[in-house]
């Protein structure tokens, strides 16, 4: 696994730097199907973490992702907001694919989770108009970064009140039980603070029995809720073995194992390799 593409790494492209914009914290890509040789090709089928903020806005073709553990397929029209700290695997990018993205960080979110939202073409249209804004601020000498900010501000507001009302219109074409507990499971992983949970913690959580929360989400995703909380711990292990400077051991004990060996066992069990090996590969 690795950590999503660092944005001050696109400056190095000068293939790309015609449609690239850094104003602090925050870039712009227009058009990244000019990436797609250069970057996603490497990406396909890897785990990335992705640190920061994204919303991409999908112009042509089809990608196939998944979030968080969650399967995401886009086309053009569709919007993907991500908000920080999530995991993310590209497993299929079409070759008519582009997308426009922002990517950002100290934007407050209005986003919980990763939500994708296929919008209209006026919708679609007055999202794009933002970008192509932001892009001109970011280019420009004489706007602040605050204004930028405030821009992008805007852009989340506007796409969490589209997605307040396409929630609403499901919600009164009563999703399935199953549907709405097991979000509601996936939503209680990713505000996990990455320590191991069990299932009867989950159902406490959620007030329901184990056997019942095991159920719908096996109806619903056809993984049991155990698959799905140990490939979540593993991603939180990937993610400290990689990228936070702890020790094994004090890695074990943040996600909750009893003791290093356990945590090593666990591991090795799930990832195929050791905690040591996974950090140091051959």
């Amino acid at each position: 696994m690795r950590r999503q593409l660092n944005t001050s790494e696109l400056d190095t492209y000068d293939e790309i730097k015609d449609v690239v914009a850094l104003r602090g914290d925050v870039v712009i890509l227009r058009d990244a199907a000019r990436l797609k040789s250069l970057v996603v090709s490497s990406l396909m089928g890897d785990l990335l973490y992705v640190p920061v903020g994204r919303v991409a806005l999908f112009t042509a073709g089809t990608a196939r992702l998944r979030i968080n553990l969650q399967p995401c397929d886009v086309a053009a029209g569709s919007v993907v907001v991500i908000p920080e700290n999530c995991f993310m695997e590209v497993l299929a990018v079409d070759e008519a694919y582009n997308a426009q993205i922002v990517s950002f960080s100290g934007i407050e979110q209005p986003f919980r989770r990763w939500e994708l939202l296929k919008l209209g073409g006026g919708d679609f249209e007055r999202m794009l108009a933002y970008v192509d804004l932001l892009w001109v601020v970011a280019h420009s000498d004489t706007c602040e970064k605050a204004t930028l900010d405030g821009l992008l501000t805007a852009l989340l507001a506007d796409l969490h009140s589209l997605n307040a009302a396409a929630e609403q219109a499901q919600t009164d074409s009563s999703p399935t039980a199953a549907k709405v507990l097991t979000q509601r499971f996936f939503d209680l992983l990713a505000e996990s603070d990455g320590r191991r949970r069990s299932i009867g913690d989950c159902a406490d959580r959620l007030c329901v029995s184990p056997n019942h929360l095991s159920a719908m989400v096996k109806q619903e995703t056809g993984q049991t809720v155990a698959q799905l909380l140990n490939a979540h711990t593993v991603l939180q292990a990937k993610v400290l073995l990689l990228h936070s400077g702890l020790a094994v051991g004090e890695i074990s004990e943040r996600l909750g194992f009893e003791n290093p060996p356990s945590f090593t066992r666990f591991f090795k069990r799930e990832a195929g390799v050791t905690p040591r090996e996974f950090q140091q590969p051959s």
